[in-house]
């Protein structure tokens, strides 16, 4: 009894941290790591499944696309062509057409087409469609050549001064020569349609028409008279020599040159004189006036 009441007081004597250490569990040995990595078979092999399934669309889709770009799977078989005539001829048409045609329905590249067949000499607009499955229809337009530029043997101009380069043999005799600075052709076309709505009265027109770098104006009659004009005024002083010409219609000969530069007359150079007159609105010499 007594062992038992000095074993209780022993217990209750006790320092807590004494029990606390005897409740903990024993400490846990982790065992030593291997230094070698376990390789990764299974993401590798799926890597390598997906670059495979990636490499075989890219060449499947490639080789698509080499089939389908194949003249062959949808070729040209009919080309209609409007706007044949003397002068734009299908010769020339055909060899314009020759480089594209191997392109296919589908891939014909139609931009560059309607550039070849504007190349064409006499064309002035070309019109391309695609009919399905494997025609295509052009529409051609020509114009109408109004005048020589520059006075060149293959340079012509519409009427609305667009300047094309066709062939020498094929350019209208008789046409208007002009001559001017670049660009300038639409501007000259209006003012070669003033002038000869001012000299048609007279029963004249033009020939050849130049400007000038400096804006000045020089024009042949077709009676042979040159005329020489300035930059300004140039319609006014061109209506003044119209009204006074058939009082000096001696001096209208050939190779002369009239100077209308001036406010109140003009100055004539005669082919066979070595001076030039002054006429003024009388149509008397200066040479013969008292």
């Amino acid at each position: 009894m007594v062992s038992a009441i000095r074993d209780m007081r022993h217990y209750r004597g006790a320092r807590p941290d004494q029990t606390a250490a005897s409740r903990q569990p024993p400490p846990v040995v982790e065992a030593p790591r291997s230094e070698a990595t376990p390789f990764p078979w299974k993401k590798s092999l799926l890597t390598a499944l997906l670059a495979c399934a990636l490499g075989a669309a890219a060449w499947g889709g490639w080789q698509g696309w080499k089939t389908v770009r194949r003249p062959s799977l949808m070729p040209i078989s009919t080309i209609h062509v409007n706007g044949l005539s003397p002068r734009i001829r299908l010769p020339a048409v055909n060899q314009a057409l020759q480089p594209y045609l191997q392109q296919g329905f589908l891939w014909i590249n139609l931009d560059q087409l309607r550039q070849s067949l504007l190349q064409v000499p006499w064309v002035a607009t070309a019109d391309i469609r695609r009919v399905w499955p494997d025609r295509l229809d052009i529409q051609l337009g020509g114009f109408t050549p109004v005048a020589r530029w520059l006075g060149g043997s293959g340079e012509v101009m519409d009427a609305g001064g667009q300047v094309y380069h066709v062939p020498s043999s094929g350019i209208p005799a008789g046409l208007p020569n002009l001559i001017g600075p670049a660009g300038a052709g639409a501007g000259m076309m209006q003012e070669l349609s003033r002038f000869n709505a001012t000299l048609a009265p007279l029963g004249l027109h033009v020939t050849d028409l130049e400007e000038d770098a400096r804006g000045g104006w020089r024009c042949i009659l077709n009676n042979g008279v040159r005329l020489v004009l300035g930059s300004t005024g140039v319609i006014p002083a061109l209506q003044r020599w119209a009204g006074i010409a058939p009082e000096v219609g001696g001096y209208l000969v050939p190779g002369a040159t009239m100077d209308l530069r001036y406010s109140n007359g003009f100055a004539v150079a005669l082919p066979a004189a070595a001076t030039s007159s002054v006429i003024e609105g009388s149509g008397i010499p200066r040479s013969n006036r008292k």
